[in-house]
């Protein structure tokens, strides 16, 4: 009997230009010190992560540091809804791009290189406040409320990554796990919390309140039309599938159901694959009978 064949997603088109850019700018950012855990620096023009050991330039200890900062995607997802059409876009990555700075003025600034965790954070209910290093604010972010932002079952861990202890620029990739991603997905606000993991990290960054802007952090997220099938067919016993706008950093899986009706979450995974260089994969799927697996199809990233 000749088999028959449905696919889901159905066909999607690559756009010209291949994936979109947006460049989010925070709309906050502050960093906490434990040694004045009611202190406020939010207009510090500076972040910082440091661990417990690290000194200053003076080579002072100044303690423990973590830096907390917050984006607003809404003129992202409008931009990639112009883009793609409403809803019709993945994201294929996001990078926190920072200025690391070496030498600084005031003393409550540690230095030295080592390794720091970015995460993301479910909290975004906090202030950033105006406090600078010369005169501390007693509103907004502090060190002494810092616990009450964290929440290790809702947070997702985005990497852990280490820095130079030079003037440089730094471009971080950030992990997209689910919670993550769906931040990004939503017209709201999105949180990164920095914490340093060796005692001797000093990184200190410029804030967005720095007075020249392409210095500034700011969140860098790619886009693309979500990957669909372009054709399938058979040869011999195999079925090939050929799909496009497909993220080349990403995993991709085949699943299948003999019923449409079940939920996608339990339908029968059979074959992983990496898109080529130009985002297309070709993916061969031995067919065995129906009534093993059917011939219902779903593509879906990892």
């Amino acid at each position: 009997m000749k088999k028959s064949l449905v696919l889901f997603p159905v066909l999607s088109v690559a756009l010209p230009g291949g994936a979109g850019i947006f460049t989010n700018a925070p709309d906050a950012d502050s960093f906490v010190r434990a040694n004045a855990p009611a202190a406020n620096y939010g207009g510090a023009g500076s972040l910082s992560v440091s661990g417990s050991a690290a000194t200053n330039s003076s080579g002072v200890m100044q303690g423990v540091a973590d830096s907390f900062l917050r984006f607003n995607t809404g003129a992202m997802v409008t931009s990639f809804n112009s883009l793609y059409g409403s809803n019709n876009w993945v994201i294929g990555s996001a990078f926190l791009n920072v200025t690391e700075v070496t030498g600084q003025m005031n003393a409550i600034f540690d230095e030295g290189a080592g390794a720091f965790a970015i995460r993301w954070i479910a909290n975004t209910n906090w202030t950033e406040g105006s406090g600078t290093p010369g005169s501390p604010g007693s509103t907004g972010i502090t060190y002494g409320g810092e616990s009450s932002l964290l929440n290790s079952a809702t947070d997702a861990n985005l990497g852990t990554f280490t820095n130079s202890n030079l003037n440089i620029a730094h471009s971080f990739p950030l992990a997209l796990p689910t919670a993550f991603a769906n931040s990004l997905y939503t017209s709201g606000d999105t949180c990164l919390f920095l914490m340093a993991l060796d005692s001797a990290t000093g990184l200190t960054f410029n804030s967005r309140s720095f007075g020249t802007a392409s210095a500034r952090p700011y969140l860098v997220v790619s886009a693309a039309p979500p990957p669909g099938v372009v054709s399938a067919g058979f040869s011999g016993p195999n079925l090939i599938l050929t799909s496009t706008n497909a993220n080349t950093n990403a995993m991709y899986l085949v699943l299948t159901t003999t019923n449409l009706s079940m939920p996608a979450s339990q339908w029968i995974p059979i074959l992983t694959n990496t898109p080529n260089a130009n985002g297309i994969f070709i993916l061969t799927v031995a067919t065995p009978p129906a009534a093993t697996y059917g011939e219902f199809f779903i593509i879906r990233s990892q």
